[in-house]
C-alpha cells in the first residue's frame, strides 16, 4: 500500500473466486515469530492493561482472519505486493503511519464504505474492530503483547464465546454453510460438536482459526465449559 493499493481487482475475484475463505496453513502466533522483534518496554509481555491495545494478543489474529487469507494478502498471493501476515509485513506493506491512524491507505481502506474499495471485501469488521485497529496506530503501532491471564471460570457468551469468536472466525464464516457471526449459528455446531471438533483440530473437521495456529489451552477450557452448560446466550 505505500503506493495507492488498487483494491477493486482484488475485491472481485476474492468474490468470485473464493466467495468464502479458506483455512491456509499460516505461521502460528508466537512472539519470536512475528518478524520486527517484540516491543517488550512498559507493558509489553506483562499483565494486560485495559487501556492498551496489543498487537500479538488482538491485532495479528483480526488481520490473519480478515487480510491474510488466499487470494488477498496472504505471503503466496501478496496482492498488489501487499502482504499482512505478519508484523514486519504489516508495517512494511500496508502503509501504517505510527501514532497517525488518519494517514495511510489501511485505515482508509478498512473504513471505506465503497465496496470497490473496502478491505475486506465482504465488509465483516465492525465499527468496534476498525476502532480497536486505529486505536492501536495511534498508541503507536507497537509489536507489543501482553499475558491476558486467561480465566477458564469466566465463559459467558456475550463477553467471552462471542469475542474469541469475532476476533478469530467471522472473516471466514459470516457466508456459506457454517455461519458464526451471531449466537444462532455458533449455537448450533456447538450442539452438534462441529465447533469444538474445529477448534481442538479433530480429524475430520476443518481445523480453525487454522491448520497450525490452535487457541491456548484456557481459550479452548471456556469454549468446551461454555458448551458443557449447554451453550446459552448468556
Amino acid at each position: 500500500m505505500k503506493a495507492k493499493v488498487k483494491f477493486g481487482l482484488v475485491f472481485l475475484l476474492v468474490l468470485i473466486g473464493i466467495s468464502a475463505c479458506e483455512h491456509q496453513p499460516k505461521l502460528p502466533i508466537k512472539p519470536g515469530d512475528l518478524g520486527g522483534g517484540i516491543d517488550t518496554s512498559g507493558s509489553g509481555g506483562g499483565k494486560c492493561s485495559p487501556d492498551t491495545v496489543y498487537f500479538v494478543n488482538e491485532i495479528l489474529p483480526l488481520i490473519r482472519s480478515n487480510c491474510a487469507q488466499s487470494g488477498c494478502h496472504d505471503a503466496a498471493t501478496r496482492r498488489e505486493g501487499v502482504q499482512l501476515d505478519n508484523y514486519t509485513n504489516i508495517m512494511n506493506t500496508g502503509d501504517i503511519v505510527p501514532g497517525k491512524p488518519g494517514s495511510g491507505d489501511f485505515v482508509k481502506v478498512i473504513s471505506s464504505t465503497d465496496p470497490t474499495k473496502r478491505m475486506p471485501p465482504n465488509g465483516n469488521l465492525s465499527q468496534d474492530l476498525i476502532d480497536k485497529i486505529k486505536l492501536w496506530i495511534a498508541q503507536g503501532a507497537k509489536n507489543n503483547y501482553c499475558n491476558s491471564g486467561c480465566d477458564s471460570t469466566k465463559y459467558t457468551y456475550a463477553a467471552d464465546i462471542a469475542k474469541m469468536i469475532n476476533t478469530n472466525c467471522v472473516a471466514c464464516h459470516s457466508s456459506g454453510n457454517v455461519l458464526l457471526n451471531a449466537y444462532n449459528g455458533v449455537k448450533t455446531v456447538a450442539d452438534n460438536g462441529r465447533l469444538m471438533g474445529a477448534l481442538k483440530h479433530q480429524g475430520g473437521y476443518q481445523p480453525m482459526p487454522n491448520a497450525t495456529t490452535s487457541l491456548s489451552a484456557c481459550e479452548l477450557n471456556k469454549f468446551k465449559k461454555w458448551i458443557d452448560n449447554g451453550a446459552p446466550n448468556n
